[in-house]
């Protein structure tokens, strides 16, 4: 009885040991608990699981999404060497009693894990939000930076998003993945199974290796009817699938409307109530990645 009693002091002293590491983030000691890393000789255990005791399978109800914004905008694709904004966004589910959280963020080229994992991109060291940091690989551990807590954060909400500067890989890098971990924990001041966890990972693709001037000169847009009166069609051809912005100014440059166009193939057509519209002479723009295309409409 005493050895069991011992012994399980032990394993109570060990997981407090791997517990209280982990609060200044898994990264730092060796450990990517995104899924990015599970393959090879490396084989981090994805999530927060058994050894890292903490329940030991991912809870379905623990939402992680991850996010590649360009300028404000959702964007499912990227161009090479441009700087842009990543969200990694998690929510506690059934587990709202659950008032901490810790994550781990990471970009893979490519979209799966393999024996040599690849950094995709570079993350800003700079400017990065409270309680958190950015850690590097470790040898014969991990591969890849990975951005994650540098401190169990409190929740102040329903859900925690935090932010990233992050700039793309050369031009012709290829598919790129971004992979996320999101781990809310009780409190309680001890590792235990009612610290749940969850991941995630999106797959972003590569904008056409052709400048963006070729693209934005290759993109030819029609409104019609114009003149127009209460709705206007607007036809995109000769399109890259992605997201869009779309916006209207009238001639003192106010913005009329404003909305994002998931475009997922060569063509898409857009419809737009104008019938809160003055009449007069109207700039239509659609925008993506930088450039930007610009039809004039009249409202009658």
């Amino acid at each position: 009885m005493k050895k069991r009693i011992l012994l399980f002091t032990a394993v109570l002293g060990m997981c407090y040991l791997v517990f209280s590491s982990h609060r200044t983030g898994p990264a730092a000691v060796g450990y990517d608990c995104t899924g990015a890393e599970t393959a090879g000789t490396f084989g981090n255990v994805t999530g927060c699981g058994p050894s890292h005791c903490h329940s030991s399978s991912a809870t379905t109800g623990i939402g992680v999404s991850i996010e590649l914004d360009s300028a404000g905008v959702p964007t499912t694709h990227y161009k090479g060497g441009m700087t842009y904004t990543v969200k990694i966004t998690g929510t506690p589910g059934s587990a709202t009693s659950n008032v901490l959280y810790g994550f781990q963020l990471n970009a893979l080229t490519g979209s799966a894990s393999s024996t040599n994992n690849v950094n995709a991109g570079t993350w800003a060291s700079t400017g990065l939000p409270a309680n958190t940091h950015i850690a590097a690989p470790r040898a014969t551990l991990t591969q890849l930076t990975t951005m994650e807590h540098s401190d169990t954060i409190r929740m102040t909400g329903t859900s925690f998003t935090e932010s990233f500067t992050w700039t793309a890989p050369v031009t012709g890098t290829g598919v790129i993945s971004f992979w996320g971990a999101a781990n809310f924990v009780n409190g309680s001041g001890t590792a235990d199974p009612g610290d749940l966890w969850n991941t995630n990972h999106v797959v972003i693709n590569e904008w056409s290796t052709l400048s963006v001037s070729t693209v934005a000169n290759n993109i030819s847009l029609k409104a019609f009817p114009n003149p127009v009166s209460n709705n206007l069609s607007l036809q995109m051809d000769n399109t890259q699938a992605g997201t869009y912005t779309l916006q209207a100014f009238d001639m003192k440059g106010r913005v009329i409307t404003t909305e994002n166009i998931e475009v997922n193939g060569t063509s898409h057509t857009s419809n737009i109530n104008t019938s809160n519209w003055l009449p007069g002479t109207y700039q239509v723009v659609v925008g993506k990645d930088g450039f930007n295309k610009v039809i004039p409409v009249i409202k009658l």
